[in-house]
């Protein structure tokens, strides 16, 4: 949760098998949800869904980077 909070708003995210990028209402890290604006609509979405996110600075990560249990190699 550290690793979300440092980085800087608002947050986009990209989902398997589309191109677009949706904008990031709230992250619910605790149970790998995050809540996107669609067309003025909340739709709950999965971790498990999303290819990349982006930050403010429109720095991409990899959604798999935000669970604690994540170490790189």
């Amino acid at each position: 949760m550290d690793y979300i909070n440092r980085l800087p708003p608002p947050f986009l995210a990209r989902f398997c098998g589309d191109k677009t990028w949706w904008p990031v209402n709230d992250f619910e890290v605790q149970t790998g949800l995050m809540r996107i604006d669609v067309c003025g609509k909340l739709q709950v979405k999965s971790f498990g869904e999303c290819m990349e996110i982006k930050d403010g600075n429109l720095s991409v990560h990899d959604p798999e980077t935000f669970y604690v249990d994540y170490a790189e190699t």
